[in-house]
């Protein structure tokens, strides 16, 4: 009974948490959508790929760049001035062991996320990809 008691104490805990844990602070007055011209995402895809989703907000080019860690830029995309929705998945199956950079830029904000890939030793060759903020 007491475990029970536990587990729904620890649910209710993590329902009122992981709401709070988004929020995000802005100025009164100032619509959040005002502050950000756009937002990004990242999640790890199927075989060595990544999805990368950006939510335009403002009326501005937005360019999206990857970059190697000697700072060549491998892929560049100007995105429409139209506030929309984009989705673009990349695949890093050929790519060599290193470290890149998304660089997403609308001349005023910028946001560089880091991906990683590496070879993990065992009996047979594999590849992990990370990426952070």
């Amino acid at each position: 009974m007491k475990t029970i008691a536990q587990q729904v104490l620890m649910i209710l805990f993590f329902g009122l948490i992981v709401p709070v844990s988004h929020a995000q602070v802005t100025a009164a007055g100032e619509p959040a959508s005002d502050k950000n011209a756009f937002e990004v995402s990242m999640f790890l895809g199927t075989r060595e790929k990544i999805n990368l989703m950006l939510a335009v907000r403002r009326p501005k080019k937005v360019t999206i760049r990857l970059k190697d860690a000697k700072n060549t830029v491998l892929y560049q995309e100007a995105l429409s001035k139209t506030p929309a929705s984009h989705w673009r998945k990349f695949d890093f199956e050929g790519m060599q062991t290193g470290v890149y950079y998304f660089e997403i830029s609308n001349g005023q904000q910028v946001v560089v996320r880091q991906v990683e890939i590496g070879a993990l030793p065992a009996v047979q060759a594999q590849r992990f990809i990370t990426y952070a903020q």
